[in-house]
């Protein structure tokens, strides 16, 4: 039946009415498209033969339709058959009518694009390839003999287009060439790498025709050896890279033959990436002399060639390194070529509100052209061997200027070289720079966008690469307090004056005065630049315009009440003023209010709702700098109060409106009734029940519920009286909803109310609060627990709590909070909030103090079926006994630590739990409170020394040291002693000390000066212990006391640098490390001329020590990378040799009946690559990718399991923030990520090495879809054959698809 309905449809297809055809070709369509359609052999003949019959339909839409048939009609016929339709449609292509040549083209292209089976791929290709080539190569026939002895100088693009097409018509072969060559293209982008076997061969047909003297066939041939480049192999593109560097060097080359090179050069590049890279000593040169020696008017020239270098830059960011310099120079030269327009035609001017002046051009030469009243004498001579042409000087217009290419492609090319060096930062300040701000006077708009555009790149990539610097109002500030015995750190200080953040803060006044001129120009696209300019600047570096603001209150002004404004525009200002009003002080903003406030209420009113929205941002900001404190001293509010309300009120009260403003207008609301609440008292009535309105609909509930909580913290105390009860009941129902984020927003709000409006709510609401409460907490989500315990806390806390309220935490949140207390995942504002909680039970008196201890002692005991309490959460019950004991006084408090000493003085071997939790609660309260009324209770604590069990001697250690904390008198001399006499007990003992050191580095309390000489001297004497863990406790202590001490220390740890132990030497590196945290310390002055003496034990022969060093060098690049900024050119070298496999680490163990391999070096890796790892996120600007990826990344993506982790973390970095050095080595890395997602563990693989590979898969699969997100990253075959491989692993799919969705 359906061969029927089929046979119908192809005789209705050959009938003469055209409609019928059109019909009968859709209804072909349709079925071909079904998914159930197949075709006998005689039926597949007929379809072919009949599509291919109606490709030459008279009608246009009949043969359209059929070349839409082909596209399902090759996958439903077999191979043969689409071999044939292939041949007949190259055969219509190269000797078939005119008129049936395009649609032939269109079709064969269809047919490449639709072919997916390699094999059906191949076989068209063994027919198509030739006659392709021969389309390509065969002869020009001219139908008219043109002398080419004629030079004809025409100063208009247009007018030389009229001539040529309308006068020296080309033969049928161009045409036929230039179809071949798109068709080519096409074939050769999806299946180049199929047509190896012809590579050569096409390669020399393409090459001849780039001295073809028609510019279509050279530029698609252009475009064809770019798509056949990708894959050639490195002998056939270095053979083709010769050829054309050759034709550029060949002297007396025609203009046009240069610049088709140039082009082909640049094409080159783009299309092959880092593998153009050991070309380019031969291609660099050349092209920038071409540029620099090209005549003044071959723009074009200039131009192809500065693309070129641009793509050099991007795609070969290794090898051209070297010719950086010269690049930049060259931008810089043609980033202001403009030889018909002269410097004294544009004269800068410092009144800034003088108008515009017309521009003048002044033209250096005269231009020889065609007058058009000669036009028809011109067609006439044109075919005879003679041609006049006449000499006539004319005004020149600005159409036929094209210097503004060379000045767009400048631009371009600086864009790159930012972006692919970040480490050359500070020179692009001192030279580039101020060159791009004065080229913001660009007279041709397109090319002016393009230099915003990279002043842009040029601030991003500031912000990228200091990120965590410290600023250097801070920097100076801390070097006038310097003395001048100090004067090392001084120049340290002083050093940062060539960080980029510093030398962009140079040029704010200069980037301000040129932006005001761009804001006072018509265009509204040169606004909008202008605008994104200093969006960025004060994204980059906020608080800079501080003194500038006034300048440029008048673009604002103007771009938001000019009639002729865009919504782009507006966009683009009030984000600006919203950022700058946001980052700066408002003191800054307040002589100019009125002027600033108007617009942007005005702007509120806007029809197009993401003007509105910005607009309402911009007022919360508006809001807070007109009255930063409640008392407002020195700046008169009172004026902006009204219109700022109602202008937001009106957006508040329209239901018909866009979500976002919805939700911008609540928050708005929220501030404003906030901050000027107290003047706004008939108002709130009103708004407040809007408010609370909104609270009942989905869509904006959580933005309300989070505007009640800002109105609830004001300082104001604003009267909620009206809609208090009914804001109380839609919150309580809250806490029961799904949503996450609202329920923890709802614990907020409650939790302000409660405080601020706690003598308003009835004691029954605060019963159905904590019935709610006590569903949220539990270990499964923490932060939800700690918000609902400060909750319950505050409720407990308040005056008007009734009995019932206490009953009811005592009943529903107590049990909770004592199995929250056991989860071994308790800790941060979660333990804080339940310690807060006990003692707030305690405080309001709801339950007894002996009832609570007696549960949180009972919570510690083992159930049966558990297995036993986790040692993290004896520490969680220890802590929160501890401030139970503090909360019910000193009685309460004495009587606990009796019961606990005397739990350690019982002997029982079944009491070790017992006595683990006893020693831990010891410590907690020891640490917060003086034990030395409790005689020989430190005698009874190091007796727990002797515990057979390693958990209570650690426990011992830990409430030993805590104890002494309170008491350093009493306690300290007893550890240094014991110390001293106690050998075999030292370890713990100094693990005591350590709890003593940096409970004072923390709290900053000193020592006196005879305890610090006697500590020092005890672990200066443990320094080369054979064990590793007293010698990590050494150097923890070394380090915090340096913190308090540091000048003492500094020079003590210093001299035992080159001490002949190894053990010496890495034990006070590591205790740098510990000295070096993230907040401002007094050590950091003292420390930073001695640096290089710690860092520098990279280079020592001792493992140990070189790792020591590694691990500090981490440690100062995460917390005060400036300080070792100076020192990275000489480390990083030093960094990058260890991250190398080294055969003599490597040891063999005989173990009898088999060997062991053991690798002592690996851990050396593991620390140098994860110190590159932290490098990349605070020193970017000293670091250069090119040279650490190859072959330090590369070998550790094929190293050990410890070593990969780490290495597929930093590959996903530099993927994100150095692109282009990983475009540039991209083929080099995938065999390595290639290795380890196949890697199949084996049969007799533990549970553990089976999770372990796993881990490793996903973590190289991670990084795999980093590089996928690369712009560029096609360009790598191997690459695109590792994402097909991947793709057709279900397996490898699924876990991919996971990760990038993440």
């Amino acid at each position: 039946m359906a061969n029927l309905q089929m046979t119908g449809i192809l005789e209705k297809m050959t009938g003469k009415d055209k409609d019928y055809r059109y019909m009968a070709t859709s209804d072909l369509l349709n079925e071909l498209n079904k998914e159930g359609f197949k075709a006998d052999t005689d039926l597949e003949i007929k379809l072919s033969n009949i599509v291919l019959q109606q490709l030459d339909d008279v009608a246009g839409d009949v043969s359209g339709l059929a070349v839409k048939c082909l596209a399902p009609l090759v996958k439903k016929v077999s191979e043969a058959r689409v071999v044939e339709m292939t041949n007949k449609l190259c055969e219509k292509l190269l000797h078939g009518k005119d008129q049936h040549r395009d649609i032939a083209s269109i079709a064969l292209k269809t047919i490449a694009s639709e072919v997916t089976a390699i094999s059906l791929a191949q076989s068209i290709l063994v027919t198509l390839s030739p006659q392709l080539i021969k389309g390509i190569t065969s002869p020009v026939c001219s139908k008219y003999n043109v002398s080419r002895s004629c030079h004809l100088e025409v100063s208009s693009p247009l007018l030389h287009n009229f001539l040529l097409h309308s006068f020296l018509p080309q033969g049928m072969s161009t045409e036929i060439k230039c179809e071949c060559l798109d068709i080519l293209c096409d074939v050769l982008h999806k299946f180049g790498n199929l047509m190896a076997n012809d590579h050569e061969l096409l390669l020399n047909a393409l090459l001849s025709q780039l001295n073809s003297n028609q510019a279509t066939v050279r530029k698609r041939t252009v475009s064809c050896i770019a798509s056949l480049a990708s894959s050639l192999s490195d002998d056939l593109l270095g053979k083709v890279t010769v050829e054309v560097v050759r034709k550029l060097r060949t002297k007396g080359a025609k203009p046009e033959m240069i610049r088709t090179n140039i082009q082909m050069i640049g094409a080159l590049s783009r299309a092959v990436g880092y593998r153009f890279g050991p070309h380019l000593g031969d291609t660099v040169p050349v092209l920038i002399n071409y540029c620099t020696s090209a005549s003044e008017n071959d723009e074009e020239l200039r131009e192809y060639g500065l693309q070129a270098l641009e793509s050099f830059l991007l795609r070969c960011p290794r090898d051209i390194y070297s010719y950086c310099d010269e690049i930049l120079h060259l931008a810089l030269e043609y980033l202001s070529y403009d030889p018909n327009f002269t410097d004294n035609m544009e004269e800068d001017t410092d009144d800034e509100s003088h108008e515009e002046e017309e521009e003048e051009y002044v033209f250096k030469k005269c231009i020889f052209v065609i007058h058009i009243n000669m036009l028809p004498e011109l067609a006439i001579n044109l075919f005879n061997p003679v041609v006049v042409c006449s000499e006539s000087e004319n005004e020149y217009t600005d159409d036929e200027d094209v210097s503004w290419k060379v000045r767009r492609a400048a631009a371009k090319c600086l864009a790159a070289l930012i972006v692919s060096r970040p480490e050359v930062l500070a020179k692009l300040y001192e030279e580039a720079c101020p060159k791009l701000i004065d080229r913001f006077k660009e007279r041709e708009e397109n090319v002016k966008m393009d230099v915003f555009n990279t002043f842009i790149e040029l601030l991003r990539q500031t912000g990228n690469v200091t990120k965590g610097k410290i600023d250097m109002n801070e920097s100076r500030q801390v070097s006038v307090l310097l003395c001048m015995e100090n004067l090392p750190y001084i120049k340290f200080i002083y050093s940062n004056l060539s960080c980029p953040r510093w030398l962009l803060k140079q040029e704010v006044p200069k980037i301000v005065k040129s932006i005001n001129r761009q804001l006072r120009e018509k265009s509204i696209k040169t606004k909008v630049g202008a605008f994104s300019v200093l969006r960025e600047l004060v994204v980059v570096l906020p608080d800079c315009l501080s003194e500038q603001i006034g300048s440029l209150i008048p673009g604002i002004e103007k771009a938001l009440n000019d009639k002729s404004s865009t919504s782009n525009l507006k966009i683009e200002a009030l984000t600006f003023t919203r950022l700058v009003l946001a980052s700066h002080s408002p003191p800054v903003f307040h002589p100019y209010i009125k002027a600033l406030s108007s617009p942007v209420l005005s702007a509120v009113g806007e029809r197009y709702y993401k003007v509105t929205a910005e607009a309402l941002r911009v007022c919360g900001e508006l809001v807070r700098v007109v009255r930063p404190d409640i008392q407002g001293f020195g700046f008169d509010f009172k004026p902006y109060v009204r219109p700022i309300y109602n202008a937001i009120m009106s957006r508040l009260t329209n239901q018909d409106q866009d979500q976002e403003v919805k939700e911008c207008a609540i928050s708005c609301m929220g501030l404003v009734i906030s901050t000027f609440g107290d003047n706004l008292k008939t108002e709130l009535p009103v708004c407040l029940p809007v408010l609370v309105d909104r609270m009942g609909n989905e869509i904006t509930r959580l933005t309300a519920v989070k505007a009640f909580a800002v109105i609830a913290t004001s300082p104001l105390r604003i009267d909620l009286s009206c809609v208090l009860e009914n804001v109380i009941a839609e919150l309580t129902a809250f806490l029961r909803k799904a949503n996450r984020a609202l329920r923890q927003a709802t614990l907020g709000t409650l939790n302000s109310l409660i405080v601020a409006y706690g003598d308003q709510i009835g004691s029954s609401a605060y019963e159905v609060i904590i019935v709610e409460l006590s569903t949220l907490i539990s270990d499964s989500d923490l932060h939800m627990a700690a918000l609902a315990l400060e909750l319950c806390c505050t409720l407990m806390t308040d005056r008007k709590s009734s009995p019932n309220v206490g009953l009811a935490v005592r009943n529903k949140v107590l049990p909770q909070a004592l199995t929250l207390i056991k989860s071994p995942l308790l800790q941060g504002q979660a333990l804080l909030a339940l310690r807060n909680f006990f003692a707030a039970l305690v405080y309001s008196a709801n339950t007894s103090f002996d009832t609570l201890l007696d549960s949180l002692l009972s919570s510690a005991k083992p159930a049966p079926q558990s297995g036993g309490v986790a040692k993290k959460a004896l520490h969680s019950i220890a802590q929160c006994v501890a401030v139970l004991c503090l909360a019910a006084g000193d009685r309460k408090c004495s009587s606990t630590v009796d019961m606990l000493t005397e739990i350690l003085k019982d002997d029982s071997s079944t009491n070790s739990a017992k006595q683990h939790l006893a020693l831990l609660c010891l410590g907690e309260i020891g640490r917060r409170k003086d034990l030395s009324l409790h005689a020989n209770i430190e005698t009874i604590i190091i007796e727990s020394f002797q515990s057979p069990f390693e958990e209570i001697k650690s426990a011992a250690s830990y409430a030993l040291g805590n104890i002494a904390v309170s008491n350093l008198s009493k306690y300290l001399p007893f550890i240094l002693d014991q110390i001293d006499n106690q050998q075999k007990k030292q370890y713990l003992l100094l693990h005591s000390l350590k709890e003593v050191i940096v409970r004072q580095s923390v709290d900053k309390a000193e020592f006196q000066d005879s305890i610090v000489e006697k500590i020092l001297k005890l672990l200066f004497n443990h320094c080369e212990s054979d064990e590793e863990g007293v010698r990590n406790v050494v150097a923890e202590c070394l380090g915090k006391i340096a913190l308090v001490e540091p000048a003492k220390l500094v020079p003590a740890l210093k001299v035992r640098t080159t001490s002949p132990a190894a053990f010496t030497r890495a034990t006070v590196v590591i205790a740098v490390k510990y000295s070096i945290v993230e907040r401002p310390e007094k050590i950091d002055e003292i420390i930073y001329p001695e640096i290089s003496s710690f860092l520098m034990l990279i280079k020592d022969h001792d493992r140990h020590v070189r790792r020591a060093a590694i691990l500090a060098l981490s440690t100062f690049a995460h917390n005060k990378p400036n300080l070792i900024k100076g020192l990275l050119p000489e480390l990083l070298p030093l960094l990058y040799d260890q991250t190398i496999v080294k055969q003599e680490l490597i040891r063999t163990v005989d173990l009898g009946p088999f060997k062991h391999i053991v690798d002592d070096g690996l851990e050396l890796r593991k620390a140098a690559f994860e110190c590159v790892d932290t490098l990349l996120d605070s020193c970017l600007d000293q670091v250069n990718p090119s040279s650490f990826i190859v072959p330090y990344l590369k070998s550790g993506l094929d190293d050990h399991y410890d070593v990969k982790m780490p290495c597929h973390l930093i590959l996903s970095k530099l993927a994100d923030k150095c692109p282009s050095a990983v475009l540039a080595v991209l083929d080099s890395l995938v065999d390595p990520l290639q290795k380890t997602i196949n890697f199949k563990p084996k049969q007799v693989a533990v549970k553990q090495e089976v999770d372990r590979n796993e881990d490793m898969i996903r973590s190289a699969l991670r990084a795999i879809a980093s590089l996928n997100l690369l712009s560029g990253g096609d360009c790598s075959l191997k690459f695109k054959n590792l994402m097909s491989e991947i793709s057709k692993s279900a397996t490898l799919w699924d876990k991919y698809y996971s990760i990038r969705n993440e």
